[in-house]
This record gives structure tokens, C-alpha cells and sequence, in this order.
């Protein structure tokens, strides 16, 4: 029996091919026999952590074949490995991520991985045991990040065996800020107030305009953490631009129909044209809290779901109040 000659495995990052191998598998040489690998087996089987397939090692210990179990025992016993092991070999480098290596075991149908090093070594073999529990924590952490979850679920918090105290520690600041941040839209209010009781028809528009401002953001929110989770290279700027100008064009047909309704409606130009100005210019404001801010939390690592609605929703709230008394200020006086 030979051993792969050791090797320092631990300057190789944690999901690499080198930290999931095994050196405890059956490794000849070329030249032995069948019997010879017969005997190897049954009198070390007890030292291997699998027996699913022989590796072939030359005189550099280099890999130059393989051969499965089922092979070993239904060849001729005087007939050498030489002549009976697959030279074809699927192997990967010590430093392959480990994502690669189960893509390679699936394509080939593999239960073990052969590890070799530049000069063509044998190291050792990823098992299949290995395989599929990689396999279970590549695929589990894609639906996480595909839910917009890019971190372990650990770092995150689980509402049934997180304290009632921590997670109200976590949450309630930004709650805490957002009712700062609805005083604040109260204020600006009040301080056209003026404007407000002459035109008072523009009260019944202020939810309207809120929510779709607020509707618009939380899309383009929800697009971001999903988009920025499946790819974390996103060019953000492109990114920005793309939904910027589509938004732009959201803002144009929705603030055209509501100014014409409300012309239909109301009979006051102006009024219809204070309407559409501000639906336009606070929905064109949502790209700020629907894609900014979500990316700046990103950035900042904190959790979305814990941080970027509620100051989101806040700040858009706030712009939106505030752009439409603007502009009816102006408009209206």
C-alpha cells in the first residue's frame, strides 16, 4: 500500500479541493497485480475510508490511472494494473473550488475526485460522502442568496430562538426612526398649510401620491436584493442607469393619466398640473430609497430586511410630502 506524499493543505482557501480530500484510499503502483491489489484490499480495508476505487501512481507518484472495485475482482489475478486501469482521468487541482469538483463528479459520474498537485501528484480523493454534503450546502446557500439572503442563516435572526428582548433590539431602532421620520412629514404639512386649505382637494391626493412613490421604490428594492444576491459583481452604475430610465418612463405615463383623469375630473388645470408634476418628480425620487439605499446597506453589510425598508419608506415618504406642497406652493400658492 503507498500513502500520497504529504503536503501542506491549509494555504489552500476553505472551499477548496484541498480541505475536502481524504488521503485514506487505496493507492499501487503500475506495476502491480491484480492479485496483489486483491490483497491489498481485504487485508487493509479496515484503514481506508473507501474502497469505491483503486488509484494508479507511477514511480514519481504521479496519477496515470484508476481502477473501480468491480474491476479489481473480475480480472485475471496474474494480469497487471498496467493493462486493466482507465487512463482517461478527471482530476482537479488542490487549490479547484469545491463548487467545481461536484460539477465534475455529476458530469462524469464519479463517487470520488482524484486530487492532484502541478506536477501531477496524487494527494488524495474528494469521497462521495464529501461530495454530497457540498452539494447540499452549494445548493442551499444558492436559494439563500436567490432570496436575497447572502450571508450564513446564523447571522441572521431567528425570530422562534432569538431572545424577545434582542430581536426587539434589533428592529426597533429603525421603527424608532421611521416614526421620527412620519413627524417630520407631519411638519412639512403643516407648513403649508396655507396652501392647503385653498386647494383643499390636493388632501385627498396625498396618499395617492405616497403610494406610488412607495410602490415603485419597494419594486425596484426588491429587484436590487435579488439581482445584487445572484450576482455580487453587478456594475451598479449600469444597473442605475437601466432602472432609472425605465422608472423615468413609469413616471411619464402614470403622472400623464393621473393629470388627465383629474382634468377630466376636476375641471382645474392647475390642480391637474400640480398632480402630474408631482406623481412625476416622486416617483423619479423612489430610485433614490429603492436602489440607493438598498445597495448602501449591502455595502455596509447590514440586513436588509432589518434596515432598508423602514428608512426606505421613511425618506421616500418624506420626499414625496415634501415635493408635492413644493410644487403646489409654486403653482398654486
Amino acid at each position: 500500500m503507498l500513502t500520497p506524499p504529504p503536503c501542506d493543505l491549509s494555504r489552500y482557501p476553505p472551499e477548496s479541493a484541498a480541505r475536502l480530500l481524504t488521503c485514506r484510499v487505496p493507492v499501487v503502483t503500475e506495476e502491480a497485480a491484480i492479485a496483489g491489489v486483491e490483497r491489498l484490499l481485504l487485508t487493509h480495508a479496515r484503514e481506508f475510508e473507501s474502497l469505491g476505487y483503486v488509484y494508479v501512481v507511477d514511480a514519481a507518484g504521479r496519477l496515470v490511472g484508476v481502477l473501480s472495485l468491480k474491476e479489481v475482482f473480475q480480472q485475471e489475478k496474474r494480469r497487471p494494473v498496467a493493462e486493466v486501469m482507465v487512463t482517461r482521468l478527471v482530476s482537479v487541482p488542490p487549490a479547484a473550488d469545491q463548487e467545481r469538483v461536484v460539477h465534475l463528479a455529476l458530469a462524469h459520474d464519479l463517487k470520488a475526485v482524484p486530487v492532484v498537485d502541478e506536477q501531477g501528484r496524487f494527494l488524495g480523493a474528494v469521497l462521495s460522502r464529501t461530495l454530497l454534503n457540498t452539494l447540499f450546502r452549494e445548493a442551499s446557500e444558492d436559494l439563500l442568496r436567490f432570496g436575497g439572503i447572502k450571508r450564513s442563516a446564523s447571522m441572521f435572526d431567528n425570530v422562534l430562538t432569538l431572545p424577545v428582548f434582542t430581536s426587539l433590539e434589533h428592529r426597533l431602532p429603525w421603527l424608532l426612526l421611521g416614526l421620527l421620520g412620519g413627524m417630520l412629514a407631519a411638519g412639512i404639512i403643516g407648513r403649508f398649510e396655507g396652501t392647503l386649505e385653498r386647494n383643499l382637494i390636493l388632501a385627498a391626493f396625498i396618499p395617492l401620491m405616497v403610494y406610488m412613490a412607495d410602490a415603485v421604490g419597494t419594486q425596484m428594492e426588491a429587484f436590487i436584493i435579488r439581482d445584487l444576491a445572484v450576482n455580487p459583481e453587478l456594475d451598479f452604475f449600469r444597473y442605475f442607469r437601466r432602472q432609472f430610465l425605465i422608472v423615468t418612463l413609469i413616471a411619464l405615463i402614470t403622472s400623464t393619466a393621473l393629470g388627465a383623469l383629474s382634468f377630466i375630473l376636476y375641471r382645474a388645470p392647475k390642480v391637474s398640473l400640480v398632480l402630474a408634476l408631482s406623481l412625476f418628480l416622486g416617483i423619479i425620487s423612489s430610485v433614490i430609497t429603492g436602489l440607493v439605499i438598498p445597495y448602501l446597506m449591502g455595502r455596509l453589510r447590514q440586513d436588509p430586511a432589518n434596515a432598508s425598508g423602514p428608512v426606505a419608506t421613511i425618506l421616500q415618504d418624506i420626499l414625496t410630502v415634501a415635493i408635492f406642497f413644493v410644487i403646489a406652493s409654486w403653482l398654486l400658492g
